[in-house]
């Protein structure tokens, strides 16, 4: 999974390791935050505006596996 902080073009997106074991089967973001579903039903979500010097933290969020979502 790769990601970009910016709308500038010259800046390179950059990988987030931390979901780099997951299988990704669906991802969403907004201006601020991004989700995103993995193959066994773990969602995780992080800020995208905390920093452009760190890579954002992929926080998984507990409760929602196996729960349909509208």
């Amino acid at each position: 999974l790769f990601y970009w902080v910016s709308s500038d073009p010259h800046l390179r997106c950059q990988q987030l390791y931390s979901l780099c074991e997951k299988t990704i089967v669906s991802i969403s973001a907004g201006k601020y935050w991004a989700a995103t579903a993995t193959a066994i039903g773990d969602v995780y979500m992080w800020d995208g505006r905390k920093s452009m010097d760190k890579p954002p933290i992929a926080t998984r969020l507990h409760r929602v596996k196996g729960k349909k979502i509208p």
